[in-house]
């Protein structure tokens, strides 16, 4: 087997290298199987780059270790609980993620603006095919072996509420291309982003519409600051605010006049009646809370539902009361250092600030959403988290070179 180096060197990756990342994201959103083909392709770069040569950025070294932690918190609590065989799947799936973190990340640093061109390009596709499945299954256009929506696009995913969280991050890279573009190509990328809001409110998540506003505003707030002068500030400005006037027409219009309008009113809701009833939402976080201060070891992967019915819909619970206190403070701290680095980082002047404002905009969407949902094993988080801490890293390197050039000059 050649090494990585071989792979990655010249002008561009390998074209096997890089068709094989494309392929695993242009199939991630077919996730209503298990494993999924995505997972299966991950594994596949797993056991194929790292005996190549591929290697584990130094600068991550601390996040790694957190990540460690967080996983052998989970697995004291599996091996400490009662029926430690119930949580093999949960436990694994958490040890999958945290390799697949290491794998994007290690590999996105090796050549940032390839693969992240070819990232984009594949998990693009994956939206696409996610949101034209959604479409065709919401108006009863596919077999029900294929999924029926039952009032609510999901698509390819078990879950609505992970279906519309899907798209956001490529809802933001559209809407960064279509700020760099003018005239006819401009209108041409306009009307392949409207499927994707379209297919974001058939996902009816409220969730995930509060995810893409913050993800949105923080996009519009990270592009006009760091614009380079005030005449591009007054452009960026003037077409975030046609394609918020473009969607909220095209939205109205879609209440006005479809039955998802009025699926639509109904979600609007912010707090349903079954977040407050007894066993709900609220009532299984409560719950969870108190078993926190109660159980420092963690109650194990997967044992949510059993112990309070169903799960706390709240990233940052979930995480503690199933990994204990040290699985919850080693997965904060990680997901704190994460975000300082991004946050330090987004008006860096690099090729690759446009990618770090998308991603970073995207994730403290999808962190926010989390206070909400369990999106402990979303593909799409680590996927973030990975891309963040990859850019950070690439940028870091960049300048560290330039540094020295000057220097030797």
């Amino acid at each position: 087997m050649s090494r990585l180096s071989d792979a990655v060197s010249g002008v561009a990756p390998a074209s096997w290298l890089l068709s094989l990342v494309w392929l695993a994201f242009a199939v991630s959103s077919i996730v209503f199987i298990e494993p999924a083909p995505y997972d299966i392709l991950v594994l596949l770069l797993i056991a194929m780059l790292f005996p190549m040569g591929l290697r584990v950025p130094r600068e991550i070294a601390v996040a790694v270790f957190l990540l460690m932690l967080f996983t052998a918190a989970n697995l004291a609590a599996a091996v400490t609980s009662s029926d430690p065989e119930s949580m093999l799947r949960p436990l694994s799936i958490r040890i999958y993620m945290v390799l697949a973190w290491i794998l994007w990340v290690s590999l996105v640093v090796t050549d940032a603006p390839h693969f992240l061109r070819v990232i984009w390009r594949g998990y693009s596709f994956a939206a696409f095919l996610a949101v034209l499945w959604g479409i065709l299954q919401y108006f009863g256009y596919l077999s029900e072996s294929l999924g029926t929506a039952y009032g609510r696009a999901r698509g390819p995913f078990k879950d609505a509420n992970v279906f519309a969280p899907f798209l956001v991050p490529v809802i933001l890279y559209m809407l960064a291309r279509m700020l760099r573009m003018r005239g006819l190509p401009l209108v041409l990328e306009s009307i392949k982003f409207l499927p994707l809001v379209f297919g974001l409110l058939l996902g009816f998540s409220r969730g995930a519409w509060l995810n893409f506003s913050v993800a949105f505003v923080l996009y519009m707030i990270f592009s006009t600051v760091t614009a380079q002068s005030l005449r591009e500030r007054l452009r960026l400005t003037i077409l975030i605010t046609a394609v918020g006037i473009m969607a909220l027409s095209a939205l109205s219009l879609v209440i006005a006049f479809t039955p998802a309008g009025q699926r639509f009113v109904e979600r609007a809701t912010i707090v349903q009646e079954y977040d407050l009833a007894r066993g709900g939402r609220f009532d299984t976080q409560a719950k969870a809370l108190r078993e926190i201060g109660q159980n420092p070891i963690g109650i194990g992967p997967g044992m949510s539902t059993p112990k309070f019915g169903m799960e706390p819909h709240n990233l940052y619970l979930h995480t503690a009361v199933e990994g204990g206190w040290v699985g919850g403070i080693s997965f904060y701290l990680f997901l704190i250092i994460t975000l300082a680095r991004a946050i330090s980082r987004v008006n860096s002047h690099s090729i690759l600030r446009p990618n770090l404002q998308i991603v970073l905009a995207a994730l403290i969407g999808t962190l926010v959403q989390s206070l909400f949902i369990d999106s402990t094993h979303w593909r799409h988080l680590w996927l973030l988290l990975a891309l963040a801490w990859a850019i950070t890293v690439a940028i870091d390197r960049d300048m560290t070179r330039d540094e020295h050039a000057n220097y030797v000059k």
